[in-house]
This record gives C-alpha cells, structure tokens and sequence, in this order.
C-alpha cells in the first residue's frame, strides 16, 4: 500500500511539474500559450484567438521583432497603424493612453490602449511595444469586454523576452 501510495505521489509531481512548465516561444517570445485558445501561425506573426458562443472573443497576437525606429515613440506609433489601425475595424487612430517605459527582462516596455468596434460593439485593444537595442516587437490584446482580463493578465505575466 505504501509503495502504491508512494509511486502515486511521485507520478503526480511529475504530472503537475510538466503541466505547469509547458511553455512556448515564438520569435523573441517566451510564454505560456492560453487555455482553449486557436494558435493560428501568420505571416507577421503568431495569433491566439477565442471566440465564445456568444460572440464575445479575445485575440492576443505577437508580431516578429524588427529593426527599431530612432525613439519608442515612434515604434509605437508604426505599430500602432500596422498593428491595430490595418487590423481592427474601426480602431482609434491614436491611442487613448500611452504608458511608457518600464522594464521587462531588459527590454524597455511601453503599452498603448485604446477602442475598436466589432461589430458594432465597443472592444478594447492593447498593443505591449518592447524594444532593446536597434530592436522592436510587440504584442496585441484584442478582447470584446473586461472578462478576458484574467486571460490577458495570466499570460503577461508568463511572457518573458529573450534575453
């Protein structure tokens, strides 16, 4: 009975270590691919979609890295109208709010938020520029409503970037 119960514990550390260890990378991209998410690979990159039956969804895409632009700004700018404005329908020209500058794993951070309607209802959009060096990439959260904030908050917080 001991040695029964002993395997059995030993097997669920492996199990649950595995489980929890599985991660992803794509480009300069470390991460924890989302539950019940479509991975779809894009030319530009690569997209986790969910669309639920009601029609509420979110899409989180990460797009490959390229050369940086002279300032962060500016890269996110250029993201911005390639990213968001080329994408989502009737997005926000600009962003609403602009938060710069933080540090993640040594790559200067600066989110953009703002609104895009699909289809006529009002979504949110967030767009995660990185930049390091004479090198830019970025991730976009696309989502219909504030219930997908879990979603979007668990898998910021297992993206790493390469080092």
């Amino acid at each position: 009975m001991k040695k029964n119960l002993f395997t059995f514990f030993i097997a669920s550390i492996f199990l649950t270590t595995g489980s929890l260890a599985q991660t992803d990378s794509f480009n300069v991209f470390i991460f924890k691919p989302p539950e019940f998410f479509t991975k779809t690979n894009l030319s530009s990159g690569l997209q986790f979609i969910l669309i639920n039956n009601d029609t509420s969804f979110c899409i989180i895409t990460l797009y490959k890295n390229q050369p940086a632009k002279d300032s962060v700004i500016h890269d996110v700018k250029n993201q911005w109208n390639e990213y968001v404005l080329k994408q989502l329908e009737k997005a926000d020209k600009k962003p609403t709010r602009i938060y710069t500058q933080q540090m993640w794993d040594g790559w200067v951070s600066t989110v953009a938020i703002g609104n895009f309607y699909k289809p006529k209802k009002k979504s949110v959009v967030m767009l995660n520029s990185f930049r390091k060096n004479k090198t830019t990439a970025c991730v976009v959260f696309a989502m219909s409503d504030k219930s997908f904030k879990g979603v979007v908050d668990n898998f910021s917080k297992n993206l790493h970037l390469k080092k």
